[in-house]
């Protein structure tokens, strides 16, 4: 049998060094006290911002139950600006060389704005870049998250995910204006060549010449149309797949298209009206930006006479060299003086037949600013269509920070951590209500305002997702003392390789909510844990485990526990709830009995409120009591004698399958300063169920606790 021994203390579990992410709490709705604030914004069928609303009209619910308002105001945008600009004078002078965070309403809502860069040539590449820029540079809010996307004949690509960086974003601008793709119209011949058809590469007026198509047949006419129908089914398409995703989230959800203008197939108007339609029941307003500005010649007029005249002239020119009924076809005459044979009677009459369908596309779908007029006004937005768009893109985000402020009081308060769905309801027909869908309920725990990372891991707890396993715990110490400990393998978070870096990234999120008998939230803790690992040694990260502990102080009585872990990098969560009973004690003390992994050196001062940190020595724990064949743990725990009482004895007893294995009894170490004396004990190893029993006597007084444990 192996001797057993005794040695003062060693250290709590390395934590995972991680950098604490910024604290975003925009994407939270969170209640002050007892009082939940709201904005809220109505708008009509047709997404139009509607300011002139009687409080009698509202109706409020929490999980069914109907609210008493307190408070119903309107807020006019620029009334949203100014509160901006306050914030901003108040905001704290950023240290050299440290990101200056913006200042901001906790309450406001979140406003999602989409910036679109369409089909941009050298001629309105400088015009779009301008003023996209003066859009973020005057209207980025510390509320506002932009996205820079760029639209071309792929598709609507991202360049910049959601950020309020605006030196971010910026940088997108610039690379969205010089990064587009050939636009599908200027590429019509590999469009079509793909449908075994031709077309002629061209503007303007049609080619002239005996194998022109206006003197052969209308295919290069139709060719174009058909481009022009595929463009603009790409375009809906993108748009409507845009819209889909925005309208799942519960924001303020604008979009910017800059572009030169839209195409709406006239036999595909179906399509387009499902689009707005589609806007319209997501909560997607449209502000369209004619990236042509005011053109300073004719030839860009897009007006609807002018569009309309232009293709006139075409299908004029189609039915050139026709003869009336009952002429013989005359054709142009070649150098030679030979007559060239025109368009036989059944290629003119299928001409004539086509003219009328001509003139309905040109008419329908060659005006691309009136699309894109058409698809702002019916989602609530406006066409901006001037060389002055500074005073223009203000007025779009007055528009947006427009809304009613309206407050109540729940009836039955509760601050347990779950979703309280909110419905807000107007009495007037016809009319669309944008507000949060609800909000968790947790309390002013002094651990700073909800981020993002605990908006997710809030809803792990609310849903008891669990897509992966993790361990959590909690080890009572002296004074009513207790360490929460997550141990999280790993191998069960996502890995994402950094292409070129030669690294991995791991980002997990850890949440505990302490609550007491009654389900209210006592305690709140969270830890961001983002990592980068290089290649060579991410087989032997993924075979250990991540733990992170945190301590903190209980009042005796009964406690339920939750906790959650988010791995960002995979959109994956888990949660666990356990229970803990805090009971009023008298010296001497004893703390729960730990299994530890591993001793690691520590250098820097041990923290004072840190019950396994002993000076240079850290303790890594074990929280599962069932442990692999190959371990080789030590089991600690901490005693706490009565000051200037008899001196303290302690007898340890290990236990195999039943059978005891060894007793020990010795006198108990001094206590160090703060009258804790810290134990480690080395126990037998090897396959078995073991039980680990410690017993500390101090005068007529004793305290036992006990450990089982298995070893595989």
């Amino acid at each position: 049998m192996r001797a057993l021994v005794f040695f003062a203390a060693i250290a709590l579990a390395g934590r995972c060094a991680a950098q604490q992410g910024s604290p975003d709490p925009n994407v939270v709705f969170r209640s002050q006290g007892s009082e939940v604030l709201l904005e809220v914004v109505f708008r009509d069928q047709h997404g139009k911002l509607i300011t002139k609303i009687d409080p009698s009209e509202v109706s409020v619910f929490e999980d069914g139950i109907k609210q008493n308002v307190t408070s119903f105001r309107l807020v006019p945008g620029k009334e949203a600006r100014q509160e901006v600009r306050t914030l901003a004078n108040k905001a704290p002078v950023a240290v050299a060389g440290a990101p200056s965070a913006a200042s901001r309403n906790p309450l406001r809502t979140v406003n999602i704005v989409c910036l679109i860069l369409g089909d941009l040539s050298p001629d309105n590449r400088g015009f779009a870049f301008d003023a996209a820029s003066k859009f973020v540079n005057n209207e980025l809010r510390p509320d506002t998250f932009i996205g820079i996307f760029s639209m071309d004949s792929l598709g609507i690509r991202p360049v910049l995910p959601f950020s309020n960086n605006r030196e971010h974003l910026l940088q997108a601008i610039r690379l969205a204006s010089v990064n587009q793709l050939p636009a599908i119209q200027q590429s019509t011949a590999a469009v079509l060549s793909g449908l075994s058809m031709t077309a002629f590469a061209g503007s303007g007026a049609a080619p002239s010449g005996p194998d022109s198509p206006s003197t052969q047949n209308p295919l290069g006419t139709r060719g174009n149309m058909e481009a022009q129908i595929i463009e603009g089914l790409r375009e809906i398409d993108a748009l409507k797949r845009l819209v889909t995703q925005l309208s799942e989230l519960p924001f303020q959800k604008t979009v910017l298209l800059m572009s030169s203008g839209l195409t709406r197939p006239p036999d595909q108007l179906e399509l387009w009206d499902s689009l707005i339609k589609a806007a319209n029941r997501g909560g997607v307003t449209f502000y369209g930006l004619d990236i042509n500005g005011l053109c300073p010649t004719q030839f860009c007029d897009s007006s609807p006479s002018a569009t309309s005249a232009a293709y006139l002239g075409v299908t004029a020119g189609l039915s050139q060299g026709q003869s009336t009924a009952g002429s013989p076809p005359r054709g142009p005459t070649s150098p030679g003086g030979s007559s060239v044979q025109g368009p036989s009677l059944a290629e003119q009459s299928m001409n004539a037949m086509h003219q009328g369908d001509y003139l309905r596309f040109g008419v329908l779908s060659a005006n691309k600013q009136e699309a894109l007029r058409e698809i702002s006004e019916r989602t609530g937005g406006f066409l901006i269509a001037t060389n002055n768009t500074e005073g223009m893109l203000a007025k779009v985000m007055d528009d947006v920070d427009t809304h009613y402020e309206l407050s109540y009081r729940p009836t039955a308060p509760s601050f347990d951590g779950h979703f309280k769905k909110i419905e807000v309801k107007i009495a007037r027909a016809g009319l669309r209500v944008e507000t949060r869908q609800g909000y968790y309920a947790v309390p002013d725990t002094g651990n700073g305002a909800l981020t993002p990372g605990d908006f997710a891991a809030l809803q792990a707890v609310d849903s008891k997702a669990h897509d992966f396993e993790f361990q959590s715990k909690a080890f009572h110490f002296g004074s009513n003392r207790y360490a929460i400990a997550w141990e999280v393998p790993v191998s069960n978070l996502t890995s994402t390789p950094e292409e070129g870096r030669k690294l991995h990234r791991f980002h997990a999120y850890l949440l505990a909510l302490v609550k007491n008998a009654q389900g209210e939230i006592v305690d709140r803790v969270s830890k961001d844990v983002p990592s980068e690992v290089r290649d060579i040694l991410l087989p032997a990260i993924e075979a250990e485990p991540m733990i992170y502990e945190h301590v903190f102080s209980l009042p005796p009585g009964k406690y339920t526990v939750d906790t959650a872990v988010v791995d960002e990098e995979g959109h994956r969560s888990s949660a666990r709830v356990f229970s803990l009973e805090s009971v009023a004690e008298t010296p001497p003390g004893l703390s729960d009995i730990v299994l530890v992994r591993r001793v690691n050196p520590l250098d820097r001062p041990p923290d004072p409120n840190d019950p396994f940190e002993v000076p240079g020595k850290r303790a890594q724990p074990y929280l599962s009591d069932r442990l692999p064949a190959n371990a080789a743990p030590y089991v600690y725990f901490v005693v706490y004698p009565e000051p200037n009482g008899p001196d303290p004895s302690m007898r340890v007893q290990f236990l195999k399958n039943g059978r005891a294995l060894a007793t020990q009894k010795s006198p108990l170490p001094h206590a160090d300063a703060s009258g804790a004396v810290p134990m480690a004990i080395q126990p037998p190893a090897g396959p078995g169920d073991y039980e680990v029993r410690v017993t500390i006597e101090q005068g007529r007084k004793s305290t036992q606790r006990n450990l089982r444990y298995s070893q595989n």
